[in-house]
């Protein structure tokens, strides 16, 4: 079908709206994307081939000068599945390490893990442009409670947003030459601040992303209850390695794929508490809040690719973009492997997520022993501590996104 749409410009559409015979001219789109790892590189090379004018801010000096050094030997290359297909393009976005190249971006997004947020906002916040819109993929894990810490008096200039994890299961093959996303969620909620967005937000990333729509939601604690890698990570490393008593092992277990009955029983138990902590959350607030079971979330995500839904643990077992990853493991003088207990699934997915729904439960005086057990394991593997003696005053809640951190104790509090 031939598109007849007319195009008009995003600064005509953010004043006028977006009538139902127009769409949106992504060449007069600015993007920066914060951010140099396996999000980064997709949505750099994503968003050049649909024709946005694409920049990268990397902090750190040295990777954005690995990143230039690989872009400029053609551009980052992608390969996307989707389903059978394989859709093949490339982008070679500008790079900086100075954060005032977001001075003229009409979207910011934060594609970094969640312990880098903070800094981040903190670093660009001086450059930002009333009307710009600024969020993370993914913001689950009170994303929209530090970027009103961080922005304060700026909170109102812009529009805040976040989506529920990412978009892609990506792996960087090559830096800053090729990624490869091996899986692409089909649709990916988000939610912004105002909760009732000024400008066409929906409309323009379901322009800019291959492969998925991005629904909007009702409020961010609907992004921040929102089951995913907040507890899949936590609660699969728990299950695998709860028992270990230190012997290395010859090959790399597999992460998702490996999930086991008990795994399982823990992440449903997780997902469960959730659902309890929404209840009581919408009876406190008079909300309504779209957040699902964990299986609801896999398969609303990669329904169309999952093999086998007949149960949670074959819903891991069976999605194609899950295949072959294994446990972040660190590899030891003998050639054999133990697991890395720093890497990003207990050191992010704790702080920016986890601890983040234990200290909403504690809002609302709903009991989480599920949550607990594997927090508390996870935070002794990592050196970390955020729940201590039952209560979310851990010494590592100051660089968190938990609610109490921010001296939010009512869950009032956390309504913008």
């Amino acid at each position: 079908m031939v598109n007849t749409k007319k195009k008009i410009s995003w600064q005509t559409a953010k004043i006028t709206g977006l009538p139902d015979d127009c769409e949106i001219d992504l060449e007069t789109v600015a993007v920066t994307i914060c951010g140099g790892g396996n999000g980064a590189h997709a949505g750099a090379a994503m968003f050049c081939h649909q024709g946005c004018k694409t920049s990268m801010y990397l902090s750190l000096k040295k990777e954005a000068a690995k990143m230039k050094q690989g872009i400029e030997q053609g551009g980052i290359k992608c390969e996307q599945l989707i389903l059978d297909e394989h859709i093949q393009y490339q982008g070679a976005p500008e790079v900086s390490s100075d954060p005032s190249i977001v001075r003229e971006s009409d979207v910011i997004i934060i594609l970094a893990p969640g312990f880098a947020h903070e800094s981040i906002l903190r670093e660009i916040k001086p450059f930002l442009k009333d009307g710009a819109l600024v969020g993370a993929l993914p913001a689950h894990g009170g994303f929209d409670l530090v970027a009103r810490h961080v922005l304060a008096e700026r909170i109102e200039d812009v529009t805040v947003f976040g989506t529920v994890s990412l978009p892609w299961a990506a792996r960087i093959a090559s830096y800053g030459l090729r990624v490869e996303i091996l899986g692409t969620k089909e649709e990916l909620p988000m939610s912004c601040h105002p909760r009732v967005p000024r400008v066409p937000i929906v409309e323009l990333f379901n322009s800019m992303f291959i492969g998925t729509t991005f629904p909007m939601g009702n409020d961010f604690l609907e992004i921040t209850l929102w089951p995913a890698n907040n507890i899949i990570h936590p609660g699969i490393l728990y299950g695998q390695w709860k028992n270990w008593e230190g012997t290395p092992l010859a090959e790399k277990p597999l992460f998702y794929v490996g999930l086991d009955d008990f795994a399982a029983s823990k992440l449903q138990g997780m997902s469960d508490e959730i659902q309890q902590v929404k209840i009581a959350v919408e009876k406190e607030l008079g909300l309504t809040l779209a957040v699902p079971e964990l299986s609801g979330f896999m398969l609303q995500s990669y329904g169309r690719e999952i093999g086998d839904k007949s149960s949670l643990k074959r819903i891991f077992q069976t999605n194609p973009g899950y295949q072959g990853l294994t446990h972040p493991m660190r590899q030891t003088g003998e050639g054999k492997y133990v697991p890395d207990f720093s890497n990003r699934y207990l050191t992010e997915d704790l702080p920016h997520g986890l601890a983040v729904l234990r200290g909403i439960a504690g809002l609302v005086n709903v009991p989480t022993p599920c949550m607990d057990e594997v927090l508390s394991w996870g935070q002794n593997a990592c050196g970390q501590k955020y729940l201590d003696n039952g209560t979310m005053t851990g010494k590592d809640v100051s660089h968190s996104g938990v609610p109490q951190r921010f001296g939010y104790h009512q869950v009032s509090d956390l309504i913008f």
